[in-house]
């Protein structure tokens, strides 16, 4: 039945992609070498297509074409144009003898007069390059030895490589930046390329004019209206007299631009009249809105619930003036339990909790660019698992179970700042949190009492990536380090730490995006945890309850919509008896009850992994494939990587102005659970079904990683 559907959908698919109207359309666009017989080697041809008019019609999920998008018309005039284009292309990457040998155009289907798609295809002959001879950068004789260094370290052209227009062009902005960076602002770059066809061949000369060191002259900022000037001067982190540095005036316009208050941030710098040996430097600002009321809504459906919360808030980023930032947001919300995906009952009740977050934050404290901040947060929330039925058991009566709410308190107060134009950030913070249960449904066990966890947190982040919301390549480097108890107080002692690496690289002209996570987390206890090791806990012991209950807000878990997606939230790991969590009238000891007895117990030692295919679809709606991988154990330091707990899937995104909000389907791969056994062991318990297969469904807002 499922392939029956899977191909008439094709089917129609297809049918829907047949029409191509009376006009040719291109369906693809292939560019080959001459020389080689396949694909050029001497530039990539995803570049050189990338810069045509002339592209293939786009296919839905890259296989049925006239579906969603528009078909691409194709028209020789501006083929030809876009062959004069491939040439220059060439002869600026240094092959200047290259040459569009032929241009074909090729009909899918020549007996099928109703056909209009056509296949153009391109052949060059590179030729051989012109190659790179000497490369001479004079006028830095008399400069000092580390400078001078840096000049000639700054070019990126290199005897010996080929000669590239684009590398020589990179080169003089390169030097002369280089010198700026040193205190050279009135520095000039020239650069002469003597190029001999015949003998492929170039000679590569640029002539520097240092000009004197400078320093900054008067600074004037304008554009101001509610923010304080002072602020925005310490930000700048330069002052009129001190040595002039190119580099510092480009951290201190992404440094303004991070303040979030202004709407366009520009630097002027007057190197007209390098006899004064001065740069007076203006700053231009445009202030941006600097109050907000939010409001909106949200739901959130998986396999443990369904519920939805409204949001509301106030923000002032300019708070009693002084560059202060508060702000202060509400979330009610309700769940409807126990309906989730995997359990389509109606609810039977209605559980309420809300979120009150309240920040203040001040920019430019103790120096220029830290800020300190301090935040205050209440909510109210159930804590719930996933009810849904395994194989061979009764599904758990939603009716009988306790349903543990908390009323939870939180503090923090810190300081923060960004370095090396804001690719390393720091915040060092102190928290402190309390939680105290009470219970939606049936009563409170006895040992069940509030949870205090104090501690210094240093949280660092390396950022390479080229955009924040939707990055394309780089790299995204994070750690946390929190040391709770012991000389901090609370009820909790340990060490947490969790490191976290992402990296991103596009592919085909960069429609494609390749994205991989991988994490672990470890987690030292000083005074509790013992219940994970022990097989003969009693559940009803009031020990027992609070060591349970202080590894539920400290012990490592996995699986949900952030995590691994083949599973419900905290799904992933170790799973047993928990004494505040067991139904009402159930005998853990009995076989026939363990399912409704067991609930996820957490870990001390995390390990995830996931990757990602990224692709767009039509305008805001994009889909993805991925892969992801976890495991978590009670052990210290414990990784085992033969439990995988192996997800894939795929899912859909659809840009909203608040992020993307998706939807993904985890299928748990059944040899890929646990490497060389049929099944998992019998303490990570046992996944819920969703219509009969091994799924998981998420729906949430932002992208995973």
């Amino acid at each position: 039945m499922r392939v029956a559907l899977f191909l008439a959908l094709c089917s129609f698919l297809s049918a829907c992609g047949g029409y191509r109207g009376t006009r040719d359309v291109v369906m693809d666009v292939e560019l080959t070498s001459q020389d080689t017989g396949g694909d050029p080697k001497v530039v990539d041809p995803d570049e050189v297509l990338e810069g045509l008019a002339t592209v293939e019609s786009s296919r839905f999920l890259g296989i049925f074409d006239g579906v969603f998008f528009d078909y691409e018309v194709f028209d020789e005039t501006v083929l030809a144009r876009d062959l004069e284009r491939i040439e220059r292309y060439y002869r600026a990457r240094g092959y200047y003898e290259a040459k569009v040998t032929a241009a074909r155009v090729v009909r899918d289907d020549p007996d099928d007069p109703e056909d209009h798609g056509v296949k153009v295809q391109i052949r060059v002959r590179e030729g051989s390059p012109v190659v790179t001879k000497s490369v001479r950068i004079s006028g830095i004789e008399h400069l000092p030895f580390d400078v001078a260094t840096a000049a000639l370290s700054a070019r990126k052209l290199e005897p010996g490589a080929v000669f590239d227009e684009v590398s020589f062009e990179d080169s003089k902005k390169a030097i002369a930046e280089a010198l700026g960076d040193r205190g050279y602002a009135f520095v000039k770059v020239t650069g002469k390329a003597e190029v001999d066809v015949a003998r492929h061949e170039a000679n590569v000369g640029f002539e520097v004019e240092p000009g004197p060191l400078a320093s900054y002259g008067p600074i004037r900022i304008t554009g101001l209206s509610e923010i304080p000037e002072d602020r925005v001067r310490a930000n700048l982190l330069f002052e009129e007299g001190e040595p002039y540095a190119r580099g510092d005036v480009e951290e201190a316009r992404n440094a303004l631009n991070e303040l979030g208050v202004f709407a366009s941030v520009d630097i002027r710098q007057d190197t007209s009249k390098p006899n004064t040996r001065i740069v007076p430097i203006h700053v231009i600002v445009r202030e941006s809105a600097l109050r907000a009321v939010r409001l909106g809504g949200g739901v959130r459906a998986d396999n443990i619930s369904l519920s939805n919360h409204l949001r509301a808030g106030w923000e002032d980023r300019n708070f009693l003036g002084g560059l202060r930032q508060f702000s202060i947001e509400t979330r009610p919300g309700v769940t409807y339990f126990p309906t989730s995906f995997t359990n389509r009952r109606m609810p039977t009740r209605l559980l309420p909790q809300n979120r009150i977050r309240v920040d203040l934050r001040q920019r430019a404290f103790i120096e220029g660019r830290t800020t300190g901040f301090v935040a205050g947060e209440y909510n109210v929330y159930p804590l719930l698992y996933d009810l849904s039925p395994v194989d061979g058991e009764e599904p758990p009566d939603p009716d009988l179970e306790p349903i543990v709410g908390y009323h939870e308190v939180r503090a923090q107060t810190g300081l923060e700042r960004a370095f090396f134009n804001h690719h390393l950030y720091a915040r060092v913070s102190y928290n402190w949190q309390a939680n105290f249960p009470f219970m939606y449904q049936r009563d409170i066990p006895d040992g069940l009492d509030q949870v205090q966890v104090s501690f210094p947190e240093l949280e660092t982040i390396l950022d390479f990536r080229d955009d924040r919301l939707h990055p394309k390549s780089g790299f995204y480097i994070s750690n946390s380090l929190q040391v709770a108890g012991y000389v901090f107080q609370g009820t909790v002692s340990d060490v947490r730490i969790r490191p976290e690496l992402r990296l991103y690289h596009s592919v085909l002209r960069r429609k494609i995006t390749l994205a991989a996570r991988a994490t672990v987390g470890l987690l030292f206890p000083g005074d509790y945890g013992g219940t994970l090791s022990d097989d003969d806990v009693d559940t009803g012991d009031a020990r027992s309850i609070e060591d349970q209950h202080k590894l539920l807000f400290r012990a490592f878990f996995s699986g949900g919509a952030n995590s691994n997606r083949g599973y419900s939230f905290r799904g992933v790991g170790p799973h047993g008896p928990v004494g505040f969590l067991v139904p009402t009238g159930l005998d853990c000891r009995l076989q026939e009850n363990i399912g409704g007895c067991t609930r996820p117990t957490g870990g001390l030692t995390l390990w995830e992994a996931s990757f990602e295919v990224r692709f767009p679809v039509s305008g805001p709606l994009s889909m993805v494939t991925f892969a992801d991988a976890s495991d978590v154990t009670s052990g210290e330091a414990n990784f085992r990587f033969t439990v995988p707990h192996l997800s894939v899937g795929p899912g859909v995104r659809y840009e909203t102005p608040v992020g993307p909000l998706r939807l993904d389907i985890g299928y748990r791969v059944p040899s890929m659970q646990k490497v060389g056994a049929s099944k998992l062991p019998e303490d990570e318990g046992r996944a819920g079904k969703l219509l009969g297969l091994d799924l998981a469904i998420h729906l949430a807002l932002a992208e995973a990683f």
